[in-house]
């Protein structure tokens, strides 16, 4: 204890009090040194000369993408980056931590300088490639759905659920890592809302990968194979051109021109009926049946009402490009029957086993939100052709029972532009077969390994898309499943 009668006592007290004010007045002064740093700083913003500019103070901010749950799938947000400006313009660093940026600050490097700039933030860029699209430097959207809402001023929803996303995501690229394909792409659609629910699209190639700017949902067309298989049927049931416990000798040889057509793997030398032609996927079945239509009025007609012909929209103002005839094959009228001859890009083929198994003329996959519930227009043709496509899908997968999947595949051999060929193959289907509630495509380009001893689409892209349901049914509308047997 001090004791202020003693001089000793007294200028030990006085020392101690001159040190205690020296360190206040340290602190005040470092406080306004701050404080009078970030107020220039503030200040040099209006001038050329300053530490701290911003190239973006007239760039709009965009609006918000959220998905179907309201979580957010792009958003503007600023972002601070270091450049050296000594001999020529050179970024340091990008999106910088203000943090970090004060203590370069404090260093006081006069060639040292910040910009704050308005970006673009994608939360879930990973699983969302080749679909919201993306801005450019100065903060314009300038592909597929960014696009769109550069030109609007209000947050958008839409159909997608980014946690079904990221499911199907990580179950696809699983298969794609043990097939290894060149890429893989999974759409599922909500039959009764139209809505697309998840859209993913895995590029493997380590070389040339897609433009981001491209959806190749809309912009990449394919032969997909027998899944065309199933139009041939309708149109024939359509038009009362068959009858379903018709037989069809696919023992005898068919020819297009003077090209033999075979079935791989070889079917059983016995008469098909319609049902079987699908479950054995027969080529030489399916021109058999073509062959009672008449093709330009009937089967073409049917083609072109079911949207194969046409471009199709996906909402946000994107198109898919035009089908495109190819009659490399030969005859236009017997090779669309088996699954060549006619690129269609995902949208259209979605679409149009969207129409034919729901009854519903107009349906259109989008991925606007609508939450709208469409009730199925069920008629003899759709419910034909259900119970046709859930026997002609039998697996020993216990999901095909357990939700009645039904559904198609289909392997195409394609050739491109340096004449190598590519193999396309495809998964169709759709579940519960009695009362369809989702629509889901499996699709890979050149697949080099397999499940099963063929390279087909059965032993590649089908067990692919039981791995993904096996991962989500839990978070689907399934609540309700009658497990009435077919009766086909």
């Amino acid at each position: 204890m001090f004791n202020l009668s003693n001089e000793t006592d007294y200028k030990l007290l006085s020392k101690t009090k001159n040190y205690y004010n020296f360190f206040i007045l340290t602190i005040l002064f470092l406080f306004i040194s701050i404080f009078i740093r970030l107020v220039i700083l503030s200040l040099d913003n209006e001038t050329n000369n300053s530490q701290f500019s911003s190239r973006d103070t007239t760039l709009k901010i965009l609006p918000t993408i959220y998905d179907f749950n309201k979580k957010t799938l792009a958003y503007s947000s600023y972002n601070f980056s270091i450049k050296n400006i000594k001999n020529k313009v050179e970024y340091l660093k990008r999106d910088v931590p203000l943090n970090d940026i004060l203590e370069l600050i404090y260093e006081g490097d006069p060639y040292i300088k910040f910009e704050k700039i308005l970006t673009r933030r994608y939360p879930y860029s990973s699983i969302t490639n080749n679909m919201i699209g993306h801005t450019n430097i100065e903060h314009k959207g300038v592909s597929l759905i960014e696009k769109y809402i550069d030109k609007n001023s209000n947050d958008i929803e839409l159909s997608l659920d980014i946690q079904i996303q990221k499911k199907i995501h990580d179950s696809l690229s699983n298969d794609t890592n043990n097939l290894s394909p060149d890429y893989a792409m999974n759409i599922l659609i909500d039959l009764n809302s139209e809505e697309i629910v998840s859209n993913v699209f895995l590029d493997n190639r380590n070389s040339n990968r897609f433009d981001q700017s491209l959806l190749p949902l809309k912009d990449l067309k394919y032969d997909f194979g027998s899944v065309f298989k199933t139009f041939t049927i309708y149109s024939a049931i359509k038009n009362q051109k068959i009858e379903l416990h018709e037989y069809f000798d696919v023992d005898q040889p068919v020819y297009i021109g003077d090209k033999i057509i075979n079935d791989f793997p070889g079917n059983s030398k016995i008469p098909m009926q319609v049902k079987d032609i699908l479950k054995k996927s027969s080529n030489r079945g399916a021109i058999l049946i073509s062959r009672n239509l008449d093709c330009q009025n009937e089967f073409k007609f049917d083609l072109d009402r079911i949207g194969l012909l046409q471009s199709a929209s996906i909402g946000f103002g994107l198109i898919s490009v035009e089908p495109t005839v190819n009659n490399f094959r030969g005859s236009y009228c017997d090779n669309i029957p088996f699954g060549y001859g006619l690129s269609v890009t995902p949208i259209q083929l979605i679409n149009a086993y969207g129409k034919i198994i729901t009854g519903r003329n107009n349906f259109q996959a989008t991925f606007e939100k609508k939450n709208k519930n469409n009730k199925n227009q069920y008629n003899q043709i759709s419910s034909t052709l259900n119970k046709l496509l859930f026997y002609a899908n039998e697996t020993d997968d216990d999901l095909y029972r357990d939700f009645l999947v039904a559904g198609k595949t289909g392997t195409a051999d394609q050739n491109i532009s340096n004449g190598k060929k590519i193999q396309n193959v495809t998964y169709i289907s759709f579940f519960p077969y009695n009362n369809p509630k989702y629509l889901n495509l499996t699709f890979m380009q050149n697949p080099k390994e397999k499940y099963g001893k063929y390279m087909t689409a059965g032993n590649t892209v089908k067990p692919a898309f039981f791995n993904i349901l096996r991962e989500i049914y839990m978070y689907l509308d399934l609540s309700i499943i009658n497990t009435r047997r077919t009766d086909i």
